[in-house]
């Protein structure tokens, strides 16, 4: 995966979850009033994984800003 060839809705994403140390355990992703958990070991299945769900509500939330916090 190449930085400079994300679309703008997987550079939303990507920024998410590169905003710290990525340290494996439990994510969580929210945006509007939706959340999920996610389990990572690396930056790129984190990535993986929260794209493709936020992908799938992206009809209706392109938009929305998208936070994954790292939960201890």
């Amino acid at each position: 995966m190449s930085i400079k060839n994300l679309n703008d809705k997987q550079r939303k994403v990507y920024e998410a979850c590169r905003n710290g140390w990525l340290v494996g355990g439990e994510y969580r992703a929210k945006f509007d009033n939706h959340e999920k958990d996610f389990f990572a070991d690396s930056p790129s299945w984190l990535f993986r994984e929260v794209d493709d769900w936020f992908a799938s509500h992206a009809r209706n939330h392109s938009d929305s800003s998208i936070l994954v916090n790292y939960r201890a």
